[in-house]
């Protein structure tokens, strides 16, 4: 098949174009940034919302995997999120209509979901509480529109929850780097459910979803398994480090109350900090999400949970080395 990889260049699309040219498809792609690597038959580097540009890119394709999403959790409008998420995405369903495309993967997010502090599957009603899920949700409902406005259309709408892996340098990096230089310090219990999805095996899942893809629109979660704990996801990385055992904790309510005011003062500096009460309550939030559907679909991962926080690891470890022999 021609398909049109939208995000290209980031962290999910550099591996998402490894995976489908390994099975013989062309890919085309659209980034805002720069394509640093190989695989793809046309490149176009460009804004979501211009619609001449995404026609280009969408021409005599097949099918579009739209990844592309603004996420970060500091120094984002609502605004913004709605622009890129929701906006762009119209534009591209916009696009695919006039070129013909019948089917499409929409990248959405477990942030759909809110504030869920028991394990949730598709089958929960999205509620969400951020303009990053709450602009996502409004495109996932752009998506189900196309679909419904022809009955040939097809749709997949994949929920991943937090996403890592070699060449991340998002949550899980910065979780591993702090670690790595002996600036974490681990506050509250940690037995709270944190899921998470390896790269390797979210892409996977999606070719997987894109070879049974049907008329109409399914949804599917993404998570690995067995799912982990907090202090189990940090023991993890401590032993691939080669660090002895966590030895003491903070209590979380304390903690909070003094980390507020890098809260405060983010908010009237515009300083990202480190370390607040918001990324602290987050970190001890259970964020539990259930995938047994794409399972019991017949999807099976090649890399176990822990495997994959070892191959990341191995990959922040070789990667700082190598800078040090660079310099």
């Amino acid at each position: 098949m021609n398909i049109a990889v939208i995000g290209v260049s980031g962290f999910i699309g550099k591996f998402m174009v490894k995976a489908l040219a390994s099975n013989g498809h062309a890919v085309s792609g659209l980034d805002r940034e720069s394509y640093p690597g190989s695989g793809l038959t046309r490149f176009r580097q460009g804004d979501l919302l211009d619609r001449d540009t995404v026609g280009d890119v969408l021409s005599g394709c097949d099918m579009v995997i739209h990844l592309a999403a603004a996420h970060h959790d500091f120094g984002v409008s609502r605004d913004e999120f709605f622009r890129v998420n929701l906006e762009g995405t119209r534009t591209i369903l916009e696009r695919a209509e006039a070129e013909g495309i019948k089917k499409i993967i929409f990248y959405s997010t477990v942030a759909v979901y809110g504030n869920a502090t028991v394990p949730v599957d598709e089958k929960v009603s999205p509620f969400p509480v951020s303009p990053y899920g709450e602009s996502k949700l409004a495109a996932e409902a752009a998506v189900e529109r196309w679909v419904l406005q022809d009955p040939s259309r097809s749709a997949v709408i994949i929920r991943p929850a937090v996403v890592f892996g070699p060449e991340n340098y998002a949550n899980m990096y910065n979780l591993i780097n702090s670690i790595a230089k002996k600036q974490f310090i681990f506050v509250g219990p940690g037995k709270n459910i944190k899921s998470i999805a390896y790269v390797e095996n979210l892409v996977d899942a999606t070719v997987f979803a894109m070879n049974r893809i049907g008329p109409g629109l399914n949804v599917y979660n993404y998570s690995d398994y067995p799912q982990m704990t907090t202090i189990d996801i940090v023991k993890t990385i401590l032993t691939h480090l080669g660090y002895p055992p966590l030895r003491c904790r903070l209590p979380l309510e304390p903690t909070m109350c003094f980390a507020g005011i890098f809260d405060i003062l983010g908010k009237i500096t515009g300083i990202n900090f480190p370390i607040t009460a918001y990324r602290i309550k987050k970190f001890n939030t259970p964020t539990h999400f259930k995938s047994e559907k794409i399972r019991q679909d017949g999807f099976v991962p090649n890399i176990e949970l822990r495997e994959g926080l070892k191959r990341m690891v191995t990959w922040y470890v070789n990667r700082n080395r190598d800078k040090k022999n660079d310099q």
